[in-house]
């Protein structure tokens, strides 16, 4: 085995591999990349016992001359190297040079970023993938430090789309868009939040303030349809890569990810298991710990610890709520995209070109 050296950022991830075959050679089904002790990382995957090669480019999808090689014929089933930059790796793993699978991480590793996310690499029903590196999810980008700036400069993000409310942005303004010059979309709205808004006034238990949050999530495919038609329509316009967020990134954003997913393909069990992903990503402790000084979360930070935690969840539940109201009053999915958000077949069919491969 022989080993090279890479530019790669400290970050843990785990990235399942569609298996496939091409050539009579069966692919990788399951990769995993996890920091180790020293800045090593140890590269794991499955099934071993053929020979695997890894390759690695600062970005996805690169020219074959853009890639550097990271590991060759290896038979053991795992590597180890240590990183030498500090610009984001994009893996391409392939076995015995049959197809192979670019991979990346999922959370981006920053130090003042909240629950900022590639939503690439997620497999569709027709066996397509989604594009690494063109779409982001995010909490707020407030905490940004000028070591993520540069960071993200590298990424070559255009748009940035902020869902939150103008008193959310006023207490924890995102400087970052304005540092790098890029586009950044909101709009001025007060949210209405339902039965949650009576549940604040009167006082609640943890499984009420569940119920409110459940019945929220019903309402905000219609509350929030300005921001997801502009997230929609910049997307089919070619305004990749681009990222959205909320405040915690999962509410608002969590629902912008799941109609994007949904619109390109991705079976319903994954599209919840992203949207999921936030009670492994968030540390809700620390984030309730917070709350209680934090001028966005306004009444929400006087509420007891046991209240305050269906909101900072990111329960299935949620999100599947919100995607039985879409039917219930659409049908489909596609059918809200098209009668909701304005997004014509043209404009899906585009958007399934340039950000599935």
């Amino acid at each position: 085995m022989r080993k090279i050296g890479f530019p790669a950022t400290a970050v843990l991830l785990a990235l399942a591999l569609a298996s496939c075959k091409e050539g009579g050679v069966a692919a990788i089904d399951q990769v995993a990349v996890e920091r180790g002790e020293g800045g090593a990382y140890a590269i794991s995957w499955s099934p071993a016992g053929g020979p695997v090669d890894i390759y690695v480019s600062d970005r996805a999808n690169a020219p074959k001359e853009a890639m550097r090689l990271l590991v060759d014929d290896d038979t053991d089933g795992k590597a180890s190297v240590t990183p030498e930059g500090k610009d984001r790796p994009y893996f391409y793993v392939t076995a015995d040079g049959g197809a192979g699978r670019w991979v990346a991480e999922r959370v981006l590793p920053l130090e003042g970023g909240r629950n900022f996310r590639d939503l690439g690499g997620y497999a569709t029903a027709d066996g397509k993938r989604v594009k690494w590196g063109k779409v982001f999810r995010s909490g707020t980008m407030a905490g940004l430090t000028p070591a993520d700036y540069q960071y993200l400069s590298k990424l070559g993000i255009k748009s940035v789309c902020d869902l939150r409310t103008k008193h959310e942005r006023s207490a924890e303004p995102n400087k970052w868009v304005e540092a790098a010059n890029i586009a950044y979309w909101t709009r001025d709205y007060d949210m209405s939040g339902g039965d949650l808004g009576a549940m604040l006034r009167k006082g609640a238990t943890a499984e009420q303030m569940k119920q409110a949050m459940t019945a929220m999530y019903r309402e905000l495919p219609v509350e929030q349809a300005p921001a997801y038609r502009e997230i929609f329509q910049r997307l089919a316009g070619g305004e990749i890569p681009l990222a959205f967020n909320c405040s915690a990134g999962k509410d608002r954003a969590g629902t912008a990810a799941a109609l994007i997913l949904s619109a390109l393909g991705v079976p319903d069990e994954t599209v919840f298991a992203d949207y999921a992903m936030s009670e492994k990503v968030l540390d809700f402790g620390k984030m309730m710990d917070e709350s209680k000084n934090s001028e966005a979360l306004g009444p929400l930070a006087k509420l007891p610890r046991d209240v305050l935690q269906p909101l900072l969840a990111s329960d299935p539940d949620y999100i599947k709520a919100a995607f039985a109201s879409i039917r219930e009053k659409y049908g489909s999915v596609p059918s809200y995209l098209r009668d909701e958000l304005g997004v014509t077949d043209a404009q899906l069919t585009k958007l399934r070109s340039d950000l599935l491969e």
